[in-house]
């Protein structure tokens, strides 16, 4: 963003040499040319529908289901460098000028341009590869009886891929320059002219944020591709296949927008007025929408569970000051029987007066019974055991399973 003396040690390619500088228009620090708005109407528009979209997923999973598992927290824990995300990049567009030409940028801002950049490499890179375990962790909950040992070690290997990948990015980042503080510090104009800071950058940055762009994007397109092995096999009915199949290809959303943020990665980089900030808008904007949705698709799955719990309630509430319509007292009748419900997430279980358990319902049969997840669950089919009835479905990690007795 600024020259720097020959003697100082280097590798940034966004420092442009002298006769680059030349070349570049007379500044306009008071009308410049700027970006639209877009990234902070997508940031806020999209970011918004994130939230809805995770929230309804921890509410679902933690409230309605009482299982969540590993891939929900860290869900969770990714909300935070991805909120964090979200508002840095936005004050890059709005107020630390990424929104115009490189030479309309007064150079008082070159030094905080820096430090918004450090953090902005730092988040994204640990928000997506949260995002991305989360993603793998859930796939491990799948349907146990669809699970090959395969599959399952494949997971655990892009597991401790994005992991080790994660750790290596981070480490260059802070190493990458010594001092640390040069990595911004070399900016300020004050200290080139002073010509007495010594500091050397070994890391190529251009080089470095490309390939790990690229192995990003390689990983998201793994993501959004191991599903493909397991999908035909889920036991589950055709309906809840195609949407959960139409979730799964929103994945490869991801991969292709991954893929064009590269490609602006390396124009900015490779450009040959230096134009770093203005060629950057379109991957910081990219770079937000990758990140929230790929966590709406993460999330997606599990919109139904909460959906369905609370237009069910809605409609059986409804169905019960009218005096019983069809859809919503159908269920309600059922509950209205004597008998026990026990719940099994495993080993575990609780028993309950039936009706406590509000969405679920048996439907009866000559020697067997049906018991049926209303919020999105498995069928599951029930023996007759003695003088009561006992669960008979193949127990999941995913869902918790409901028997009559």
């Amino acid at each position: 963003m600024a020259t720097i003396p020959n003697k100082v040690e280097s590798s940034s390619e966004l420092i442009p040499p002298l006769d680059v500088i030349l070349q570049w228009p007379t500044p306009n620090y008071d009308d410049p040319v700027t970006r639209s708005q877009a990234v902070l109407i997508v940031s806020c528009v999209l970011g918004a529908f994130m939230f809805l979209v995770v929230g309804a997923r921890l509410w679902a999973r933690a409230i309605i289901q009482r299982n969540a598992g590993l891939d929900d927290w860290i869900m969770l824990a990714a909300m935070i460098p991805t909120i964090a995300l979200t508002i840095t990049v936005c004050l890059a567009t709005e107020r630390y000028a990424f929104n115009r030409h490189i030479w309309d940028v007064l150079p008082t801002l070159y030094v905080s341009q820096r430090k918004v950049t450090f953090a902005l490499y730092l988040l994204y890179i640990v928000a997506g590869s949260s995002i991305k375990i989360s993603i793998l962790l859930f796939y491990r909950r799948l349907d146990s009886r669809s699970i090959t040992r395969t599959f399952r070690i494949l997971t655990l290997l892009n597991i401790a891929g994005i992991a080790l990948f994660t750790i290596a990015f981070v480490l260059v980042l802070f190493l990458s320059c010594d001092p640390m503080a040069a990595f911004w510090q070399r900016f300020d104009l004050e200290t080139q002219i002073r010509g007495d800071y010594t500091f050397h950058c070994w890391v190529d940055e251009g080089a470095d944020l490309l390939s790990a762009s690229i192995i990003s994007a390689v990983q998201d397109a793994i993501a959004a591709f191991l599903p493909t092995f397991l999908y035909w096999n889920l036991q589950i009915p055709r309906r809840q296949k195609v949407a959960l199949g139409a979730i799964f290809a929103l994945g490869y959303v991801v991969c292709v927008v991954a893929g064009v943020r590269s490609y602006y990665v390396w124009r900015t980089f490779d450009f040959r007025l230096y134009d770093s900030t203005w060629e950057s808008w379109p991957a910081w904007l990219l770079c937000v929408i990758e990140i929230q949705l790929g966590a709406i698709c993460a999330s997606a799955p599990a919109l139904k569970v909460f959906l369905s719990h609370y237009f069910r309630l809605a409609a059986t509430r409804y169905g019960s000051r009218s005096g019983g319509a069809a859809g919503g007292t159908a269920g309600a009748s059922s509950l209205r029987k004597g008998g026990y419900w026990w719940r099994s997430t495993g080993a575990s279980r609780s028993l309950g007066i039936k009706g406590s358990r509000e969405g679920y319902f048996a439907q009866e049969g000559s020697r067997s019974r049906m018991v049926v997840d209303e919020e999105g669950g498995i069928v599951l089919t029930e023996g007759k055991r003695g003088g009561g009835w006992s669960g008979g479905g193949v127990r999941t990690d995913s869902v918790e399973n409901f028997g009559y007795r």
